[in-house]
Formats: structure tokens, sequence, C-alpha cells
């Protein structure tokens, strides 16, 4: 079996599609990260690419 976990980093200034999206992506498996904005998103790239 492959345990393999995708990460996502999830990008909308809508709280709302935000909220939606990753849930769904959850229930699949997928790890989810997300932003509100361009900012954030590269501050959170930078992060995740650590881990």
């Amino acid at each position: 079996m492959d345990d393999t976990i995708f990460k996502i980093l999830l990008v909308d200034d809508e709280e709302d599609i935000l909220e939606f999206i990753s849930y769904n992506l959850e229930k699949e498996g997928y790890k989810v990260y997300t932003a509100k904005n361009g900012i954030e998103a590269l501050k959170s790239a930078e992060k995740i690419s650590r881990i």
C-alpha cells in the first residue's frame, strides 16, 4: 500500500471556496494548506517546502 501523502496549497480570496474545496480534498486524503492571497501563498509555500 502506498502511504504517500500529497500536499496541496490552495489559494483563493473567498473563504467559502477555500473551505469547500479543502474539505473535499481532505476527504480524498490530501494534506491541504490554504492562503487567501499571493503573499500568504508564497509564505506558506516556503514553509511547506521545509516540511
